[in-house]
């Protein structure tokens, strides 16, 4: 019988395992543990939340591209913020808007019309603002922009740019503007007609109403009433007649006649809408592109007040609580100094901030000048059952030579209707 501890194969394991005693290292050349060999694994680090603030909008191309450039430069300054654009077409964006204020959704902004405040502010779904921005912010606006952003004592809407109506004059024609009526139908008479006219007068309610205020005129009395049927009105309706009369005017109901006659050098001067004013400048040019005020109505001497259209923001009220500092912020900035310059230089908007120098520009200069001394579009939805019997009785005398009074009563009985029915009651 053999013994365990003589067998070979032990005799081998056990020198292996003297051998590998033998090289382990002492206590003292031993490495150093780590300092914390249990410390956690460091973790990632958390990204900021992304605030989205959207705003629905109908702006053409040129305007929507201004914006989107300065929201660039916006949203690098504001890491959390991410700013959605939506057009909607103008026809659609107000009921739709509408609609989805009324589900709890929507825009946090709306970029829209100064006229659309009356029917936003009764539906409950545009904010008044008066007291959600600082004093400071609405004191650098032009007040006759803020004027025209009020409603019922309440400020709706930041206006950022306006429009309004003013005499354009073409330097190859004419130095220095008529200041009066009678001397713009003077010079207008200068000019035969047919191939080349003094003056283009597209015979608009738009364009002509700050006559009828020069006449001493208004659309609605104290009650509410329309009050168009008025002595003050027969002598606005002749006066547009006389217009249409006289030698050397091309007056006319088709604004594209009126505008493409004046861009094509065809007449000396237009009435136009201060929306032409880019359009203006580039087929003319600046030197040869003149910007003035309507003329005095002589039979009154007074200055007539065109109607001043704002283009404003608007906020939904359903929305603000959700991030207000965001919402806010970028009110203040679309509304602010910064785009409204762009905009002015780049498509001739009549700015609404008063420290911007508009002094590179004398056909801007004039439109400023214009709408300071016109009044504010009324934003009451009142307004919109007068517009289109307004046409109608403009173009009913002038053209089609309806007499006045049977005209006048016409429009009167129409305006009540359209009146009634907005209100729910009986014609």
């Amino acid at each position: 019988m053999r013994l365990w501890w003589k067998h070979p194969g032990w005799l081998a394991l056990l020198g292996l395992l003297l051998l590998s005693w033998g090289c382990r290292p002492s206590p003292s050349s031993a490495p150093a543990p780590s300092e914390s060999p249990l410390s956690p694994t460091p973790a990632p680090t958390a990204t900021p939340p992304v605030t989205t603030v959207t705003v629905w909008h109908s702006w053409d191309a040129g305007e929507e591209a201004v914006v989107r450039e300065l929201l660039g430069d916006y949203q690098s300054l504001h890491p959390g913020v991410t700013v959605r654009l939506r057009r909607v077409p103008v026809e659609r964006i107000i009921p739709e808007y509408e609609e989805a204020v009324l589900a709890g959704e929507g825009p946090d902004l709306l970029a829209g019309r100064s006229h659309w405040i009356g029917r936003l502010a009764d539906g409950k779904v545009i904010a008044p603002l008066g007291r959600v921005l600082e004093e400071q912010f609405w004191s650098s606006f032009y007040p006759f922009a803020l004027e025209g952003v009020r409603y019922r004592d309440q400020l709706y809407a930041v206006p950022y740019s306006c429009e309004t109506v003013a005499l354009y004059y073409n330097r190859d024609f004419v130095l220095d503007p008529p200041t009066t009526t009678t001397a713009l139908l003077e010079l207008a008479a200068i000019w035969p007609g047919q191939e080349q006219a003094g003056l283009a007068f597209p015979l608009s309610f738009y364009n002509t109403v700050g006559y009828l205020y020069a006449f001493g005129g208004r659309l609605f009395d104290e009650d509410g009433h329309a009050a168009l049927d008025s002595p003050e009105t027969r002598a606005w309706l002749f006066w547009l007649y006389q217009i249409k009369t006289s030698p050397g005017v091309i007056a006319t109901d088709s604004y594209g006649q009126a505008d493409s006659l004046f861009k094509g050098g065809s007449v000396a001067m237009v009435v136009n809408g201060s929306w032409a004013l880019s359009d203006y400048t580039r087929v003319l040019g600046p030197e040869r592109l003149g910007v003035a005020s309507l003329p005095m109505l002589d039979q009154t001497r007074a200055w007539p007040t065109p109607l001043v259209g704002c283009r404003a923001l608007m906020v939904n009220p359903v929305r603000l609580p959700v991030h207000p500092q965001e919402t806010l912020d970028l009110l203040r900035f679309l509304g602010g100094p910064l785009p409204q310059r762009l905009l002015a230089a780049r498509y001739g908007m009549i700015p609404t901030w008063r420290e911007i120098d508009l002094s590179s520009s004398a056909q801007l200069g004039a439109l400023l000048r214009q709408a300071e001394a016109g009044r504010p579009r009324p934003v009451t939805t009142r307004i919109e059952a007068l517009w289109d019997p307004a046409e109608n009785l403009i173009y009913n005398v002038t053209s089609r030579r309806v007499p006045v009074d049977v005209a006048l009563q016409e429009t009167q009985k129409q305006i009540e209707q359209a009146l009634a029915e907005m209100e729910g009651g009986a014609p």
